[in-house]
């Protein structure tokens, strides 16, 4: 009997009991709240006061007015607090010591991590979605209630700019969360995250213009929430929706590469 329990197959259940600790662990952090009311509150606020700025204007100033991406604008600001969510999730645990006493609880990185990111990845997919789909009806019923023109899920383009963009944003936070297993330190995730995002487009904008289209902020908002005027015109061409969304997968994918060598191999 004893030499039956000894040999139960322990790790047949070990990631689900991993998961469901990164779940707890995450579900009881303070920041956790904190970031995602802010990430909320933030896009939900941008997004209400940039539909109600295009109200009442000339039938002029509505010429190429694109209806979804101004709904969706708020989105920006949320890849700014996602990405800071994204960060903390993992720089939280480094620098509360936290950490240690995961990596004593499951030895196995490759494990911890699969749960950590898998975790992460779900939480965040959700919560952006909700997010982009609730700012779209908000913006606009802003809009059709002020009489300016307005978009439904069926316009074109509409539902594939407010998932896309949902998405978007939760690959901007699992790009931060990259960033926080290579950096170990908020401060150090969120300055990378920042400079990358936001800071990069204008430097590049005084350097190659041209070479913006490649920035996530430039994909977001000309590629991704962008429903009247694909692909651009004038000296910068845009991706296509789906390739923006392909090279924000793969900028991802890089940050989340280099921070799972960083974290096998170096001690907590």
């Amino acid at each position: 009997m004893t030499q039956a329990i000894q040999t139960a197959p322990v790790s047949h259940y070990r990631v689900k009991n991993v998961v469901k600790s990164e779940v707890l662990k995450m579900a009881t952090l303070p920041s956790t709240a904190i970031t995602l009311g802010l990430t909320v509150v933030a896009g939900l606020l941008v997004t209400g006061l940039v539909t109600n700025a295009a109200l009442h204007h000339s039938p002029d100033f509505y010429n190429g007015f694109d209806p979804t991406q101004s709904a969706l604008t708020g989105l920006i600001v949320a890849g700014l607090t996602g990405g800071v969510f994204g960060a903390l999730l993992i720089t939280g645990e480094y620098s509360s010591g936290t950490i240690r006493s995961s990596l004593a609880a499951t030895p196995k990185r490759p494990v911890l991590l699969v749960a950590k990111l898998g975790v992460t990845a779900a939480a965040m997919v959700v919560v952006c979605e909700v997010l982009s789909f609730v700012a779209f009806f908000l913006g606009e019923g802003i809009l059709s209630g002020g009489g300016a023109p307005s978009a439904s899920l069926g316009s074109p383009g509409a539902l594939r700019a407010v998932w896309m963009t949902g998405l978007f944003i939760a690959l901007l936070a699992l790009m931060s969360f990259g960033f926080g297993l290579i950096f170990r330190s908020t401060a150090g995730a969120i300055s990378a995250f920042v400079g990358i995002v936001f800071v990069l487009p204008l430097v590049m904008r005084g350097i190659s213009e041209p070479d913006t289209r490649y920035t996530p902020t430039r994909i977001l908002v000309n590629s991704i929430m962008n429903t009247t005027n694909q692909g651009g015109g004038g000296p910068i061409h845009d991706f296509s929706p789906g390739v923006g969304l392909l090279l924000m997968a793969v900028y991802a994918a890089i940050a989340l590469a280099a921070g799972a060598v960083v974290f096998m191999k170096r001690d907590a």
